[in-house]
């Protein structure tokens, strides 16, 4: 993705060539959270304003000027940074919390987002199973505050030109999450994800989910913990956050897999953010 030419610090744009992050604003860092634009408007933005508010109470910190009155603050700074930057057809926002005099500040910093809609990959995705570190269930561990630092460790280690992308395990074992992704198996009418006591991270985007798999008949459950035999057994993998949003896996180690379901599901996802 390609960097917009402004970033947006505590309501005032920046060109970003000439924005410097100090040591007392690198030491103040909270936390950051992502969020997706298509054209003018902000999926998950209701969800993401959530886990925004959640966070800065995890800190023992508030900033109504941003989240009260349903996000209006926010979402008129997100509309000025997409404007300013001219990214209409696609772009993904980053806005970062700081603390520095008892105050928090913010910034926003948008990058292009190739694909104007939430699209399924017509090219699926290898994965691998990562297992050298294992991801503990915590109190945060459905967070990304808790699930980053695991993230990424992993990254440095995607080098395989095979694999597209990762699959975690926690301390028994058992696939938990997909690097920054949740992941769901499929087997006929049935579908399978991994469960937060478990270590999983939860993204915003399984509310909806549940909703489709509703409308297409189809059982979800969390009850049985994922194993690589199930992995290997599957069907149809794939993975969803709610800013790439579904993406087909298509193989793992000599498995091959299809995505007859997935894309009934892919073609509802996109068609419900935009509607």
């Amino acid at each position: 993705m390609n960097s917009g030419q402004y970033i947006l610090v505590n309501g005032t744009f920046i060109p970003a060539d000439e924005y410097r992050v100090s040591l007392q604003e690198s030491d103040a860092f909270l936390f950051a959270e992502k969020i997706r634009a298509v054209r003018t408007n902000f999926p998950f933005f209701s969800e993401t304003l959530e886990i925004i508010k959640l966070k800065l109470l995890l800190y023992n910190q508030s900033f109504p000027e941003l989240t009260d009155r349903g996000g209006a603050g926010l979402r008129r700074q997100l509309e000025r940074a997409l404007t300013k930057n001219k990214l209409f057809l696609g772009a993904v926002f980053t806005i970062s919390f700081r603390l520095i005099n008892e105050q928090v500040q913010y910034t926003i910093w948008a990058e292009k987002f190739e694909q104007s809609d939430f699209e399924l990959n017509e090219r699926g995705l290898f994965i691998e199973i990562f297992d050298k570190i294992k991801k503990p269930s915590s109190s945060l561990s459905n967070l990304s505050l808790g699930s980053e630092i695991y993230w990424n460790i992993a990254r440095n280690h995607l080098r395989n030109p095979v694999a597209d992308q990762l699959l975690f395990v926690n301390t028994e074992d058992h696939i938990i999450e997909a690097l920054e992704a949740n992941i769901y198996i499929i087997n006929g009418n049935r579908i399978r994800g991994a469960n937060c006591e478990h270590g999983a991270y939860l993204d915003i985007s399984q509310t909806l989910l549940l909703e489709i798999f509703r409308k297409l008949n189809l059982r979800y459950s969390e009850n049985e913990e994922i194993t690589i035999h199930d992995i290997r057994s599957a069907e149809e993998i794939m993975t969803v956050n709610a800013i790439e949003g579904i993406r087909w896996i298509v193989g793992f180690e000599g498995k091959r897999f299809f995505n007859h379901t997935i894309r009934k599901i892919s073609e509802i996802f996109g068609r419900s953010l935009l509607s």
